[in-house]
Formats: structure tokens, C-alpha cells, sequence
């Protein structure tokens, strides 16, 4: 069902003003009908962040004069444990209070290639796409996801509907113009709600050295969103980067590739572009985890001419991501949607770190949902698939998303809401057939045969002889899981029931 030459700044920082939002502290968004109690707690907890606050900066003040930052980091990272002791608390409050946009809520809308060039997208699109996974990491961030992102790319944008359409409160955008190996990036910070720019910054650099130019970016972004316990931890470690401008050209147009990528062709073209990369530079690790994710849509889309071998080869791959010294929630997740289909709860496992690194990624959060009703717990599915909508509602795999709300509730015999559910599916994408499978089997259950028929109907035109026998090798193949299995046999009774012929 189915990413060391000196970088410069060359402008100042932009100061906020006292009446700036971003001067805004977490009190300023608390209710005010709040008890006393809970009040004086949270002042407390505020002390004790500006308390740690301040050790942090001497201890990251220590670190820099002897050459470093990684005692800094380390010291932060078992820290924050205690003072952010769940990363998803942003995303799940986002997702239940839809109406009040979170303090540190983004988007980073497409930058804009100034090269005049259309063969130079992928470059501004892999650079944008670099620094919404950098900003999701810091703790308390809400941003959202790259698919609904691109959905405004080359369009005249109203920021102050953006915020209400997406319900957030910033947003990044810039430009990038590339000259031979010479790298110019211009970004600014918009506050949606009043719509004017608050900070704006210039990058130069080079492109052997993009990833230290993004690292800077996100830095600079964070103490512009008051972020003052972190600077920007990036998901890439010093030996994880590609040495090799040429590799790390491939592996951008790669993704760029993968990203449109909606048949085997595009897919395989992706790959190839990742296998360019891994030519010249054999432990590029965004080529590698590009490929393997190549490799895994092969395998879930039926597009594989050797399922055991694409599967050993993509996991073999992210392994060898995944035993280098910095994570990468990517990793994770291609590796779970590797295992999910045959081995859910090792998937879920996967889908799980790749959320502890990156609490807003919006693919994790859906694929979780898919796990855990394969693992016969659907009714913890919801909140993962309502959180991925939440973080990109315009994405353009949102109708799995909203498929697999429609699976979770039909699974608890809840046909009502998986009719409604999955209708919304079928409104996104009407070639998708496991959403008309699920339609027969709910409007066959509770007896609406006439639109059983229509759904039937239409599902045959997407899936022609579709049969109940064929369904069933594939569905039990999915786990063997006991509960999940007594839930299918009662999808399959209701495919029956609606008029699916046996075989």
C-alpha cells in the first residue's frame, strides 16, 4: 500500500523591535483561566530554563575558545532530555488546538533559482529541502512539511492566508544563484501575521561547502526565532559530508528526481542519478539513503523485478548510514518502510527513532499509522496519521494518509467514518484503489449495496478482475499478526457482501 572553506555573512541581522512577536515569551500564549498553581509551576520552569540557559552558554563560550563544539552538543543533548522530555508535545497540541498556530511555526516555502535556468532547480530545491529538515530538528519547532511546501512553488503568495490556510506563524524564503562553483543564498524571515519581513541575511560560499552554508542559515534562523538555548544542531556530522562537489551534484538532482517521481521510469531515473553519486563518492550518505529509498518504492509499488535482492540491498545501505556517527531520521524511516509490510513492529521501531531525531516529519508520522494497524493496533493509528495532515496538509501523499484513517477506522468497524474518510482519500486521488477496496467492503457490510456497486465499479477500472481471493493472499501477507488478521477477515466478508467475485 505502498542531506570547511569559510562562509561569510555579509549583512547584519535585522533587530526585532519590543512590539516584534518574536519577542514574544511561551507565557504569551498560555490561556489565561489557567489555576495558580500550574502558573506558578510554569515560572518556575522558565527559571530553570534560563538557569540551564546560562550554563549552557558558558560551557558552549568554553568550547568555542578550545576549538569546539561537540562538548557543547553533548552536554545540550542530555540536558534537553529533562527540559523537553517529549519532542511530538508540539505537534500533537498543534494537531488538537488547529486553531492557535504554535510559537515556533514554519514554513520554508521553495527558494527561488535565480540562475534564469530551469536545469538548475534541483539545486535551490535540495537546498530548501536541507533546511526544513535542519529547522524540524530544534526542539519545539513546528514545521511544516516539504510536500505541502512545494505546493507554492513559482506562486504569488497572500502570508497573511498562508498563516490561517497553514496555521502557523513564520516564514522562510530566499533565493539562490549559482555561479560556477560560487554559492549566493539570500533568506528572510516573514511574521505571517502582519506580513512584513523581520530579518534578512546574506550567505556566500561555495559548493563544496553547501552543507556548512545551510548549518549557518539554520543558525542564524534560530536566534532570530529566540531559540536561546541551541544554536542549529545539524543532522549531518563533519565525516558525513560529501568532499566530492561532483557526488554531491547527483545526489541533489536525485532526490530532485524522486521527488516528482510518480512511475517506475522516474524512479529508476532517480536511482540512477544516485548511483552516479555513489561512483564518485562511494560514502555519500544522502546518494545512499536516496537509493535505498528508490529501492523500497520498487519493492511497495510492485515495480521490483527481484524483491528479495532490492530489499537486502536497500537495507544493506541504510545500515551502513545508520552505523555512522550522526543520525538521520531519513534513514530511519526508508528503513521502515522497508520492514513494513512483513515485519511492522521492527518498522515501527524505525519510524519511532527517525521521530526522536525529527519530530516534524511528516512521512514518519503517516507511516507509523500504516504499522500499527498491520500490527493489530489500530486504534493507536489515528493521532500519527491526523499529526502527518497536520504537519503537510497539501502533500501529495496525503491521500494515503487519509486512506489510512479510513483502514484504522475500518478495521474497528467504524464504517461510518471510514466511508467519510475514505471518500476524502478518493477525492485526492482517484486512481488509487485500495481506498475503493475499502469502500465495497464498508458499504457491503452495512448493507449499502448500491453504493457498493458504484464503488465496485469504480475500483474496476482502476484494478481490473479485481477478486476476494486475490486480496487475500495479498492483505495476510502483510503480517501475522492475530488481531489484524481477524480484522481482514471481516474486510474480506464485507468485499463478499458488496459483490466482489471470489476469484
Amino acid at each position: 500500500m505502498v542531506t570547511d572553506s569559510e562562509v561569510s555573512s555579509d549583512r547584519p541581522n535585522k533587530p526585532a523591535s519590543d512590539s516584534d512577536p518574536l519577542n514574544k515569551t511561551p507565557s504569551d500564549d498560555e490561556p489565561p483561566d489557567q489555576p495558580a498553581s500550574t502558573r506558578n509551576f510554569k515560572s518556575r520552569f522558565r527559571v530553570r530554563l534560563q538557569l540551564i540557559g546560562g550554563a549552557l552558554a558558558s560551557i558552549a563560550a568554553i568550547g568555542a575558545i578550545a576549538g569546539g563544539l561537540v562538548g557543547y552538543w553533548t552536554v545540550w543533548k542530555t540536558l534537553r532530555t529533562d527540559v523537553f522530555p517529549d519532542k511530538q508535545q508540539t505537534q500533537r497540541e498543534a494537531t488538537a488546538r488547529p486553531n492557535i498556530a504554535p510559537r515556533l511555526s514554519l514554513v520554508v516555502l521553495p527558494f527561488a533559482n535565480l540562475n534564469n535556468d530551469p536545469e538548475q532547480d534541483y539545486f535551490a530545491d535540495g537546498i530548501t529541502t536541507d533546511l526544513t529538515t535542519d529547522l524540524a530538528q530544534m526542539p519545539g519547532a513546528f514545521v511544516i512539511g516539504r510536500g505541502t511546501a512545494f505546493t507554492y512553488k513559482n506562486k504569488q503568495i497572500d502570508f497573511k492566508a498562508l498563516g490561517k490556510d497553514l496555521g502557523i506563524r513564520w516564514a522562510v524564503q530566499g533565493a539562490v544563484r549559482r555561479n560556477g562553483d560560487q554559492v549566493r543564498v539570500n533568506v528572510s524571515l516573514t511574521d505571517l501575521p502582519s506580513g512584513r519581513d523581520i530579518w534578512s541575511d546574506r550567505f556566500d560560499g561555495d559548493r563544496t561547502n553547501v552543507a556548512a552554508l545551510q548549518d549557518r542559515i539554520t543558525a542564524r534562523l534560530a536566534r532570530s526565532l529566540n531559540i536561546e538555548l541551541i544554536q542549529a544542531e545539524s543532522r549531518r556530522s563533519e565525516a558525513d559530508r560529501s568532499r566530492n562537489p561532483d557526488a554531491m551534484d547527483f545526489s541533489m538532482r536525485g532526490w530532485a528526481k524522486f521527488y516528482e517521481a510518480r512511475s517506475k521510469t522516474e524512479n529508476a531515473q532517480a536511482k540512477d542519478s544516485f548511483d552516479s553519486a555513489l561512483r564518485l563518492d562511494p560514502d555519500n550518505v544522502e546518494a545512499m539513503v536516496g537509493k535505498a529509498q528508490c529501492l523500497a518504492a520498487d519493492v511497495n509499488n510492485g515495480w521490483s523485478a527481484s524483491v528479495v535482492e532490492d530489499k537486502k540491498q536497500a537495507i544493506d545501505l541504510i545500515d551502513r548510514v545508520l552505523s555512522k556517527s550522526s543520525p538521520s531520521a531519513r534513514a530511519h524511516a526508508v528503513k521502515g518502510n522497508i520492514l513494513v509490510f512483513g515485519y511492522p513492529e521492527e518498522a515501527l521501531a524505525e519510524y519511532d527513532a527517525a521521530l526522536e531525531i525529527d519530530p516534524n516529519y511528516p512521512t514518519a508520522h503517516g507511516s507509523k499509522a500504516i504499522a500499527l494497524i498491520v500490527s493489530g493496533r489500530a486504534r493507536e493509528a489515528f493521532s500519527p496519521a491526523q499529526l502527518a495532515l497536520r504537519l503537510s496538509p497539501r502533500d501529495p501523499v496525503a491521500f494515503l494518509w487519509r486512506f489510512w484513517l479510513c483502514h484504522a477506522h475500518l478495521h474497528l468497524h467504524e464504517y461510518g467514518e471510514a466511508i467519510e474518510e475514505c471518500r476524502r482519500a478518493v477525492n485526492l486521488n482517484n486512481l488509487y484503489a485500495y481506498a475503493y477496496i475499502d469502500l465495497v467492503s464498508a458499504y457491503g457490510t452495512t448493507g449499502q449495496l448500491e453504493q457498493a456497486r458504484q464503488a465496485l465499479a469504480e475500483l474496476n477500472k482502476v484494478r481490473p478482475n479485481f477478486t476476494v481471493q486475490a486480496y487475500g493472499q495479498l492483505v495476510y501477507a502483510f503480517s501475522t499478526n492475530p488481531q489484524f488478521r481477524r480484522e481482514i477477515d471481516d474486510i474480506v466478508d464485507g468485499l463478499r457482501k458488496g459483490g466482489v467475485r471470489e476469484q
